[in-house]
């Protein structure tokens, strides 16, 4: 099952890599649920531990192994743990709860891969990757809750589906209604980014804990099979469903002239009808 699953990757990436040829591409893939980080190897993690509680105008990045700047935020506000967020019961990073509406990566290299555990999703969550700093450049794609968790369906509770905060220690059923899940991003061949910008258009607060980058491309040759869920392929704010969701695992992607014409302009919003608490900002 692994060597299949190993081959369907490769299958995958290949014909991702073909249609570079047409467009930029960034494909999703969500850990299975509970998982607080990426199982993708040599990447950079930022916990966000080592800051204090409130707005850093700016913060570094560095990696913790070797020193080097993996990133340099600006607009970044840090929150102790609670139901919204905090993995393993520590800091986790927060936009749009009043005091900053948006929250910007620089990267200190051009990078292939992001991810992050984003947790308590909501409609007014955006999550935007560029080709130039200061979220400046192409929009090469972008990302919010609905897009992404629409094949983490049904709506099933942790620890059997997403929903519900899975941190160790917290009651899950408190936020039963918002997903919760460890989102990978992964360029194709030829794609990648310079800057990250983190929306919240409103006060109920996009969060996510658990910042992973790596400067390299995804390989299946070396990297093996794709973790998770497939979910999405995103050009822009172009929708390419590939196949997969929940339960399916990776899906054999169609030759890339079908996927040309599989592509649609959506923009994505959470909604569904469900309604938001406005959350209130604590001390």
């Amino acid at each position: 099952m692994k060597t299949l699953k190993l081959a369907l990757s490769m299958g995958l990436f290949a014909a991702m890599t073909a249609f570079r040829a047409h467009a930029t591409l960034i494909v999703t893939y969500a850990e299975n649920p509970g998982e607080l980080n990426s199982t993708l190897v040599n990447t950079s993690v930022d916990t966000f531990n080592s800051l204090s509680t409130g707005l850093h105008a700016t913060a570094n990045w560095t990696d913790p192994s070797t020193g080097a700047l993996v990133g340099t935020f600006s607009g970044l506000e840090i929150k102790s743990a609670d139901q919204y967020g905090g993995a393993n019961n520590t800091n986790y990073a927060v936009t749009g709860l009043g005091i900053n509406t948006q929250t910007v990566l620089n990267l200190a290299h051009d990078s292939s891969y992001f991810g992050l555990w984003w947790s308590a999703g909501d409609a007014k969550n955006v999550l935007d990757f560029y080709s130039g700093a200061n979220g400046t450049g192409t929009l090469l794609a972008e990302f919010t809750t609905a897009n992404l968790m629409a094949k983490l369906t049904p709506k099933t509770l942790y620890p059997n589906g997403y929903y519900g905060n899975p941190n160790p220690g917290a009651n899950y059923q408190k936020d039963s209604t918002e997903p919760f899940a460890f989102i990978n991003f992964f360029g194709t061949a030829g794609t990648d980014w310079s800057s990250i910008v983190v929306t919240n258009k409103g006060s109920s607060g996009f969060e996510a804990d658990n910042y992973t980058s790596r400067v390299a491309a995804y390989d299946p040759a070396t990297d093996g099979a794709m973790p998770g869920i497939l979910l999405e392929e995103i050009n822009g704010t172009q929708v390419t469903p590939l196949g997969g969701g929940a339960g399916g695992g990776i899906a054999l992607a169609p030759e890339p002239s079908t996927l040309a014409g599989l592509a649609a302009l959506t923009m994505f919003s959470f909604g569904g009808g469900m309604l938001r608490r406005v959350r209130r900002q604590t001390a």
